[in-house]
């Protein structure tokens, strides 16, 4: 194939998925070649697909899949894993980068976390660089790590120390990023605590503050965390919309954007956490010091059971998410989108859609009949 496309890394993820399905609406004439990974190019081409027909069928399916292209790709090895003209020929076509593929888990030893989300980001670097076309970096807000205040959009390596591998991998991925911009076109984004869209609630991913959610849905109480946390949400719809845009305005290469709440809009643990009670018909939280809850584990694991065991098992990876005294600047962001209508939204404008697609849903549980 000789069609000019825009090359996006991470598209089987549920941001990336969001991203697709926003640019395939809105940019009629864009094609575009999603980067996947597959054992072999069977299952490559069925996960890129699957991204496809999880949002349409008929004449909008096959109007998509004649826009798309599905490239068996590996981020972990050299040229993308493809034979020399593949790869030639995928930067002789690439109009612009977006890479949103990473490793989100939380628990990777330091080095395979960097193996995905340095590395990677490295050789996508390098294809944008070979093809000369903007790189468009989708990182987190969360690269300021266990640190209090207000985090600037022009600060990354302030000194932080990180909550986990992913926090620290995400801001050296970042720095090889900014350490481009004399050289390359880079566009830098940092979301917050993405959640689902804000009309429909809709999302895949049922992580960080969907765990507190579940628990307090479970009739579980007790919660690890303060009161006055400071949870800035967003919405997955506003995350892809100002990506779209703002990636095609001029501007400083190297420029980084908080797509976050913000002071304007960030909520509090306990707002959140009120409102989920009332919505799930339980009392309200009481909220302990995660040293407490570290301290209660032996009786957790002993007096708790099945479902609820597991949610309280699997979700302390999240629990210093629930304490954080950190706010995000975004007036570069705020004054980008100015005129726009592109904003991050209150909580209250989004969160019970939120709320009631995880019930619907179980989670995630019943996903598949929720988008049937």
């Amino acid at each position: 194939m000789s069609d000019p496309v825009l090359v996006v890394t991470g598209a089987t993820g549920f941001l990336g998925r969001e991203l697709v399905h926003h640019l395939l609406a809105t940019e009629p004439t864009t094609r575009l070649a999603l980067l996947v990974r597959g054992r072999d190019e069977a299952q490559a081409r069925a996960r890129g697909a699957e991204v496809l027909r999880d949002r349409l069928a008929g004449e909008a399916l096959a109007a998509a899949e004649r826009r798309v292209e599905i490239v068996r790709a590996d981020l972990e090895r050299d040229n993308l894993g493809l034979d020399t003209a593949t790869y030639a020929g995928l930067a002789g076509r690439a109009t612009g980068v977006i890479h949103g593929a990473a490793s989100v888990s939380f628990s990777l030893p330091l080095e395979q976390a960097r193996a995905i989300n340095v590395e990677g980001t490295r050789r996508m670097l390098d294809l944008a660089n070979a093809a000369e076309c903007p790189f468009d970096y989708i990182g987190t807000a969360y690269v300021a790590g266990d640190r209090s205040g207000t985090a600037l959009e022009t600060e990354l390596d302030v000194g932080q120390p990180f909550h986990n591998t992913y926090e620290q991998t995400k801001l050296e991925s970042e720095q090889l990023v900014r350490a481009r911009a004399g050289e390359q076109r880079v566009t830098i984004f940092r979301p917050s605590i993405i959640v689902g869209d804000s009309r429909t609630g809709r999302t895949s991913s049922f992580k960080v503050l969907y765990w507190p959610l579940k628990i307090f849905s479970r009739g579980f109480r007790w919660a690890p965390g303060r009161p006055d946390a400071v949870m800035d949400v967003v919405p997955s719809d506003f995350v892809v919309q100002a990506v779209c845009h703002l990636r095609k305005q001029p501007g400083p290469s190297g420029q980084a954007y908080h797509l976050c709440a913000g002071h304007e809009h960030a909520a509090t643990l306990a707002q959140l956490s009120t409102a989920a009670s009332q919505f799930f018909g339980c009392k309200p939280a009481v909220f302990v010091k995660p040293n407490l809850f570290v301290r209660a584990r032996p009786f957790i694991d002993r007096f708790t059971f099945g479902r609820l065991k597991r949610i309280l098992t699997n979700g302390r990876v999240y629990t210093p998410y629930l304490s954080l005294q950190l706010w995000f600047d975004t007036s570069h962001t705020r004054a980008a989108l100015a005129g726009t209508g592109i904003a991050a939204p209150g909580v209250e404008a989004f969160f019970l859609n939120q709320l009631r697609f995880a019930r619907d849903t179980d989670f995630g549980k019943k996903l598949a009949n929720a988008e049937a």
